[in-house]
């Protein structure tokens, strides 16, 4: 969830004089602010004593002024029901621009929580340089952070927390028995490799891979045979997570278990005995990852994959006794949310991943119990739109959206032209590099989505050459440019057109270009820059470069690059423009 929703603020120049900047007076040019969709969400501030967001839209409706730190704004909340811990404010806001802002609430002595309740915001500014300026507005639903009930109405309460709109860039991994026949077919014919075992009943399929499991391993060979092939005789955890830090990625959704029902973790065998556990390598791939992470690189957020369905018979499509099947009464009760039950309390899955939407399930009894257990934890977690019910975020696949989306989203794609599990038919030529993948994260990211970029790993548990290339290329212009990227949010008026893209924090404004910029600069949109403001490169070899800066007659900028600080970076350009301004 979020607030600032579909708003684009109509942008209005500010009034120049003659001498283009005129200082503020002692009389002062403030800003008029307004409050809206004021709402004490579900989140709480990381590290803090479960200290409750309050989140809220602030729009400067004055057609001249800007919002700029001589105005010291204030933002505060009062209620006989919660105390208030973390005031909150803004540093910039042009004219008819608006920007998300949160507060911090505890429940006052002697309220339970999950209270329904109510209080009022207040925003003071301009103190500094002559009479309060004020706005209000009030604020009403749960204090405190109750229990989840089993049902959708319930669970519709859940945010994202923060840490997810955090992170921006995770690392998928689809791995599994599909990666020993590793076939997809290529250019327009291609599909998910890991839908193998179902494709391999289809004779009209694009990928023919009907005919060519025929051909190459004969009628009499059945997807479960190859279960012996999933070696996994190269696979390193260790390996894994150094490729994933290297990215620059900040979690890692690892596929538990894909369609076929084979599972890469470990469960009771009551459940179920087809794993790579039981059969096969007889290792708990998921458990070594996580514990990987865990141990070497601790800033990594684990989630787990978890796609549904039975297993399935890939010849009949009928549910059979596949490879480690038990006979339990029912698929959902007794194999499905017990499974569930395992990755999020025994192996501490931050993000359940789910590919069961429009299935019959309990997700409303997984989500519920897993929500009320990771609050008491002190743990905030979140789930996808695919487990059967609403979730927090969606996942449109090898899609991005042409503007800003408010329900946060997370664009997941392989690195290869359209599969996740690795495909051997598809050339070097054909992946991502890392050019692709920093164009494409900048690009997500200016829209209020996340990128999840798929890997997949050979059947011996080696990741391609030709995939660690583009995420280690990836990874060192991430680091470098991470303040840009990572703990941003989306600007309210426009990602950016053509080759421009914008981020924004609290003190800052990025500008990313996604191609190399000319000499000459004209930035079309009218970011907040005021006089006083500092510019300066961001990234690459002549980082924190300060770059020259001509305030334009209609209040766009341009910026003046030299020859140098071009060839100083590349794949995308980002300039900073930190709000130092006082004006």
């Amino acid at each position: 969830m979020g607030l600032l929703g579909a708003l684009v603020s109509r942008v209005q120049p500010l009034a120049i004089t003659d001498d283009r900047v005129e200082a503020r007076s002692d009389h002062g040019y403030p800003p008029t602010l307004v409050i809206s969709g004021t709402t004490l969400t579900s989140k709480w501030f990381e590290g803090s004593d479960y200290e409750q967001v309050i989140e809220m839209v602030v729009t400067n409706t004055n057609k001249t002024n800007s919002l700029t730190l001589a105005d010291t704004l204030n933002i505060t909340a009062s209620s006989s029901s919660f105390n208030l811990v973390t005031p909150g404010t803004l540093t910039r806001l042009y004219p008819g621009q608006a920007a998300v802002v949160q507060i911090g609430v505890q429940n006052a002595a002697g309220v339970a929580v999950g209270t329904s309740c109510s209080g009022k915001i207040t925003a003071t500014w301009g103190t500094g340089y002559g009479s309060a300026q004020t706005a209000t507005s009030t604020v009403s639903g749960r204090c405190g952070f109750g229990d989840y009930t089993a049902d959708a109405a319930s669970l519709s309460w859940h945010w994202n927390p923060d840490w997810f709109h955090e992170v921006k860039f995770g690392i998928f991994i689809h791995w599994g028995v599909y990666s020993a026949p590793a076939y997809g077919s290529t250019g327009t014919s291609e599909d998910y490799a890991e839908w193998y075992w179902m494709r391999m009943t289809q004779p009209d399929y694009r990928t023919h891979t009907y005919q060519y499991h025929l051909a190459t391993y004969g009628q009499n060979f059945t997807y479960d045979d190859f279960i012996s092939n999933f070696t996994a005789t190269s696979f390193d955890a260790k390996t894994w997570v150094d490729l994933i830090a290297a990215s620059g990625a900040q979690y890692m959704v690892p596929v538990t278990k894909h369609h076929d029902g084979f599972a890469l973790f470990n469960f009771s065998t009551s459940i179920s005995e087809r794993s790579s556990v039981h059969y096969g390598p007889k290792r708990d791939f998921i458990g070594e990852l996580l514990n990987a992470a865990k141990t070497y690189h601790p800033q990594i957020r684990p989630g787990g994959g978890f796609p549904g369905g039975p297993p399935v018979n890939p010849y009949t499509g009928a549910v059979e006794t596949c490879t480690g099947f038990v006979d339990n009464a029912d698929f959902i009760q007794d194999i499905q949310l017990p499974q569930q039950n395992v990755l999020a309390y025994d192996y501490e899955t931050e993000i359940m991943w789910c590919d069961i939407a429009g299935s019959a399930n309990n997700a409303t009894i997984f989500a519920s119990a897993w929500l009320n257990w990771a609050r008491d934890q002190g743990r905030q977690v979140t789930f996808n739109s695919r487990c059967g019910i609403a979730g927090d975020f969606d996942t449109p696949e090898y899609f991005t959206h042409d503007g800003v989306v408010s329900r946060k989203w997370e664009s997941n794609r392989g690195m290869d032209p359209f599969s996740f599990g690795y495909n051997y038919q598809t050339p070097d030529s054909g992946y991502l590099t890392g050019n692709d993948i920093v164009q494409s994260l900048a690009d997500i990211v200016s829209k209020n989505g996340n990128f999840l970029l798929d890997i997949g790993p050979k059947n011996d548990g080696t990741i391609p050459e030709i995939m660690q290339q583009g995420l280690t290329d990836a990874g060192a212009w991430i680091t470098a440019h991470s303040e840009s990227i990572f703990k941003t949010r989306y600007w309210s008026v426009t990602p950016g057109e053509n080759n421009f893209r914008y981020t924004t924090t609290k003190d800052a404004f990025y500008i990313h270009y996604l191609t190399t910029p000319p000499t000459t600069l004209i930035i079309p949109d009218l970011v907040p820059y005021l006089p006083g403001d500092t510019v300066s490169i961001l990234g690459g070899s002549l980082t924190g470069t300060v770059i020259p800066v001509t305030w334009n007659s209609d209040t766009t900028i341009t910026l003046s690059l030299s020859n140098d600080v071009i060839a100083s970076d590349e794949y995308v350009w980002t300039f900073k423009l930190a709000y130092t301004s006082r004006w």
